[in-house]
């Protein structure tokens, strides 16, 4: 008997799993979507604040096999 005909479907995750942004939601947001959803205290940050920062990129992960 196929799965189908039994009415059981295929897990859907609920949302983005822990620490990763819905990109694909996010896109299509408006800018004023953002904002209205953004904490107030982003509300005022200067122009430049973003103007110093570095990137930095993640240690590499390392085997669980040992």
């Amino acid at each position: 008997m196929s799965s189908s005909r039994r009415g059981l479907t295929a897990r859907q995750p609920l949302g983005p799993r822990r620490g990763r942004a819905d990109l694909k939601h996010l896109r299509a947001m408006t800018e004023a979507e953002i904002c209205k959803t953004a904490p107030p205290e982003l509300a005022n940050l200067p122009r430049d604040f973003w103007k110093d920062a570095k990137l930095v990129k993640p240690a590499a992960r390392r085997s669980r096999k040992e």
